[in-house]
């Protein structure tokens, strides 16, 4: 019998090396599974609006399936972290984290220039996300919906909890899972904020221990940024206009700040 519930609640573990590994698993599987759904839409324009988002949710479930199935990790671990309890401050300073961190992550993310020998990339990159603008509601689930969730379960879920779980150090650990989820992103322009953000959604979910919020913060980031390219009526990569950079400082002592109390207000989490 304790062999079964132990089998039961088996969660991942693994070293910095095999992260990488089963994250380029997960890419892989998500481009492949995904282009065979969206295949018919180059055919038939008109089921993109069913088969973008259906292909995005199957190939993220088969990626899910592949790195538990590889990590011999049970999904029971997963279903209590999705449904963790969690304190109405620890919710209140994490939205309070990710908002002040905002104006650093878009700052950075401009550094990377969209002209010369990155021109070419930054076109193709700017037309697939334009694509969803003839397929709004499809791209509301996709982006919006369907991302936060499985994006979290795999990066933050099984990627840094398996390394977290292996003894690697919480820093090093949750900086490594944002470097992972800055690449997974395949484009140098979203590596940047999503690696960032990345990070900020580890270091969360490693102080609550819960998957709700990161997934929470994720879909406000996704809302803000698909409600952007809808009002600019393409791909709009600044929430925050240049002029107002001068607000980085400021903000990012706030988001330090609103680390700290995090850390305060949460036990010690081993995970």
């Amino acid at each position: 019998m304790n062999k079964l519930e132990s089998n039961a609640v088996q969660e991942p573990s693994f070293a910095i090396a095999k992260a990488f590994f089963y994250a380029f698993m997960a890419i892989i599987t998500i481009q492949v599974v995904g282009g065979v759904f969206v295949l018919p839409g180059y055919f038939y324009p008109v089921l993109n609006h069913f088969m973008m988002p259906f292909g995005f949710f199957v190939s993220f479930l088969a990626s899910i399936a592949i790195l538990l199935t590889s990590t011999k990790a049970s999904t029971a671990y997963l279903k209590k972290e999705l449904f963790q309890k969690n304190k109405s401050m620890s919710i209140l300073l994490s939205i309070g984290i990710w908002f002040c961190f905002l104006p650093i992550a878009e700052y950075s993310t401009t550094l990377i220039p969209k002209t010369g020998p990155l021109e070419e990339m930054y076109k193709t990159f700017e037309a697939n996300f334009s694509t969803l603008l003839n397929y709004k509601v499809a791209g509301f689930i996709m982006v919006c919906i369907l991302a936060p969730i499985f994006e979290e379960i795999i990066f933050r879920g099984i990627i840094l909890k398996g390394m977290l779980n292996y003894k690697v150090h919480p820093a090093v650990a949750i900086v490594v899972s944002g470097i992972i989820f800055g690449i997974a992103h395949l484009n140098p322009w979203q590596f940047v904020g999503a690696g960032i953000l990345g990070i900020i959604f580890g270091f969360i979910y490693y102080r609550t221990k819960s998957l709700c919020i990161p997934i929470l913060l994720h879909a406000l980031n996704n809302c803000l940024s698909f409600g952007l390219m809808l009002y600019y009526g393409g791909v709009e990569e600044s929430v925050f206009e240049e002029s107002h950079y001068f607000i980085i400082p400021g903000m990012t002592i706030m988001a330090l700040l609103f680390s700290y109390l995090l850390i305060r207000t949460t036990k010690k989490i081993n995970i």
